[in-house]
């Protein structure tokens, strides 16, 4: 008979064993973790700061070449107390950086000591579990209490973000001081978690799925249970790490990121990633606009790396592969004769470590990107980029966001469970005109921007039948072609405003103009729009300022006047002479005032643009920061569209962004458990518009 202590009831002794090492673990990575998200929210602190002091001085200069004393003293008082707050942030990113470094040093040591002290009670439990011979309700109960061990160890493996981080520093760094505590029996297990999962091995307790919820505190379901059974503390406790932060560090860190960021504690926000390493991305959909557009840029990111194809249909691979290499082996011609071996050297490593998928899955599963790039029909960028961003993976999508704006709500709330970056690819964002014009507009070039009218026209994608099938694209010329002049309108009009109302513009409104159209080799009736006219309110929340847009977006040709944009003291209007593109600023006596060759990312007139949206999201995800265009913002682009069906529908009276989503909501309401109902009888009722 076993004398008293702790080992005489085998249930007590499997509570304890679960809840120390548990509650140790998560203790211990939960500090690290914390101090590690802390240097990331003071290290994009300085980044943000720093660009705003970048941002100062180019307008300082702007405003000494007016000249405007006035305004000039204010930007540099601003500046200075930018300059300060820059200093202040610097000091504490060095200070939060030495003490993450310092704590991912010493969790390898803190971890081992906790698998030391499960290899303990390992022994001691199994031999006398043994010795006791346990009553035959044991092994339910060690069942219960292994599966609340499992789960907690689940959820603590999929802490993303900053726990990546961790993990990665710990797997490096653990081998020695886990090896050595091998026993006769063979290689320990690598971590306190895997030991737990050796005992419960030799208990015999196998295949037991995780039922119960993960609790902080203890195992304890009920207030009640947990103060009839209380959580022995471990004998040697762990250091939290967050203790090493004095309150005023906390409290600095917490003010400095309010005054930079406005996205503030992201759910599962993705860490900043080290200077050297490159993002990994898989193109899903290898169609024209990849092969044509996406593919030729990416040999000129060096910090990107494209590491998989993802295509269902064997002609689109064979095409693409084709088309890879292509390319590459024209961007490695340049680089040698350039003498550029280092960029020789990486499109080589490059071309050969390409891969092929048929589905998504198999990406999700085998490549494990940091980053896919969606190509595909608009029917499936909803979907798709669902998919992804649940499975833990960044997303850029092509435009536009989804068929239906009830689409794009499920897409913004699969970024925000999931915490990662989704950018919806508007490249006219980085088109060298419009880039050009909004640098303009905000220099107070024509003063303030009241007007413009964007034109997006053609004779029609003839040759493609799904352009002009709703069930693939849920519109016809307005969500494929409009939407671009869209988000253009809304950019250079400034982001803080919003769209409030929208009117299909007479007199040609939302319709079918051209309806007997040759369309995959035979003569077909048009059912979705090939003409779209509207006009744009966009106003600010705040100042109640607001700027027009008139936006065309055709199929049928053009019919608008040609692209400008007009302020109150002039207007911008744009200019191709010699093979070169100008933006032209003429004055309110309609005089030249001003003439700019325009210029993009790259300082190409085309696919700069490209280049431009791909980057932008490479760096976003690099540095962890939400892209300028978000799903939100492909989102409102979509309910502007939504809009001016409705106004067509409403005898092309305006009708407000709010009162089209309320209209929306009710087919939703409608379908409550049928999303794809609900979304096709959206499309059906607003394309009835122009089917009349």
């Amino acid at each position: 008979m076993a004398g008293p202590g702790p080992f005489n009831d085998p249930k007590i002794e499997m509570r304890q064993v679960v809840r120390d090492i548990h509650e140790a673990l998560r203790a211990l990575r939960e500090s690290v973790v914390t101090a590690v998200m802390h240097r990331n929210q003071a290290q994009d602190a300085v980044v943000r700061l720093e660009r705003t002091l970048a941002d100062l001085d180019t307008k300082t200069d702007i405003v000494a070449k007016i000249p405007n004393p006035g305004l000039a003293a204010e930007l540099q008082a601003e500046r200075g107390r930018r300059a300060v707050e820059l200093g202040e942030a610097r000091k504490l990113a060095a200070r939060l950086t030495a003490t993450a470094e310092s704590a991912k040093l010493n969790l390898p040591e803190e971890e081992a000591r906790l698998l030391q002290r499960a290899r303990e009670l390992q022994t001691q439990f199994i031999d006398t579990v043994i010795a006791s011979n346990a009553p035959d309700d044991f092994g339910s109960e060690a069942d219960a209490l292994f599966d609340r061990a499992r789960a907690k160890t689940q959820n603590l493996q999929n802490e993303a973000g900053a726990r990546a981080e961790v993990s990665a520093a710990r797997a490096g760094e653990q081998g020695v001081s886990v090896a050595a505590l091998s026993s006769a029996d063979g290689p320990a297990p690598e971590s306190a978690d895997q030991m737990l999962a050796a005992l419960e091995a030799r208990l015999g307790i196998q295949n037991a799925e995780p039922h119960i919820d993960y609790d902080p505190v203890s195992p304890a379901s009920t207030p009640e249970q947990a103060s009839k059974d209380p959580v022995p503390a471990l004998s040697e406790p762990t250091v939290n790490v967050t203790q090493l932060l004095e309150p005023a560090t906390t409290t600095a860190l917490a003010a400095i990121v309010r005054k930079t960021s406005s996205t503030e504690g992201a759910k599962g926000e993705t860490a900043r990633m080290e200077p050297t390493q490159r993002v990994r991305i898989a193109a899903i959909g290898t169609g024209n606009i990849f092969r044509g557009a996406h593919l030729p840029v990416y040999p000129e990111i060096a910090q990107a790396q494209l590491v998989a194809f993802c295509d269902p249909d064997p002609a689109a691979q064979r095409a693409v592969m084709a088309r890879y290499r292509t390319v590459m082996d024209a961007k490695l011609k340049q680089a040698m004769e350039r003498g550029d071996q280092e960029t020789a050297d990486r499109i080589e490593r490059d071309r050969d470590g390409i891969q092929i998928c048929d589905d998504i899955s198999e990406v999700i599963e085998t490549i494990k990107p940091d980053l896919v790039d969606i190509c595909t029909q608009p029917v499936l960028h909803a979907p798709l980029s669902i998919q992804a961003l649940d499975a833990g993976l960044n997303v850029m999508c092509e435009k536009p966001i989804s068929r239906s704006w009830l689409e794009s709500q499920r897409v913004i709330e699969a970024v925000k469970r999931s915490g990662k970056l989704y950018q919806h690819n508007e490249n006219w964002l980085w088109d060298p005109d419009w880039y050009t014009a909004k640098k303009l507009v905000d220099a107070g070039a024509i003063g303030e921007p009241i007007l413009m009218f964007l034109a997006t026209a053609h004779g029609g994608p003839e040759g493609a039948g799904r352009f002009w099938n709703s069930d693939f694209g849920g519109g016809g010329a307005l969500l494929d072609n409009g939407i671009h002049a869209i988000g253009a309108s809304w950019y250079v009009s400034g982001l803080e405003k919003r769209p409030t109302y929208v009117k299909a513009a007479q007199p040609f409104g939302m319709s079918i103009r051209m309806p007997n159209r040759i369309l995959d080799g035979r003569f077909q009736k048009v059912s979705v729009e090939d003409d779209a006219h509207i006009l744009i309110r966009f106003e600010d929340p705040e100042t109640l300022a607001w700027t027009t847009a008139h936006v065309e977006g055709s199929w049928s040709h053009r019919d608008s006047p040609d692209t400008v944009v007009i302020g109150t003291t002039g207007r911008i209007l744009f200019v191709s002479e010699e093979n070169r593109r100008y933006a032209v600023v003429m004055d309110s006596y309609d005089r030249e005032a001003r003439r700019i060759e325009v210029s993009g990312p790259t300082w190409q007139p085309w696919p700069s643009s490209f280049y431009g949206e791909i980057l932008n999201m490479v760096e976003s995800v690099r540095h962890s920061v939400p892209s300028i265009s978000d799903a939100n913002f492909g989102a409102e682009c979509s309910a502007v569209v939504g809009a001016s069906y409705l106004s067509e529908r409403d005898g092309r009276r305006a009708v407000s962004v709010e009162e089209f989503k309320t209209f929306a909501r009710g087919f939703a309401e409608r379908y409550p458990d049928d999303p794809t109902a609900a979304d096709n009888a959206l499309v059906d009722a607003l394309l009835a518009a122009v089917r009349k």
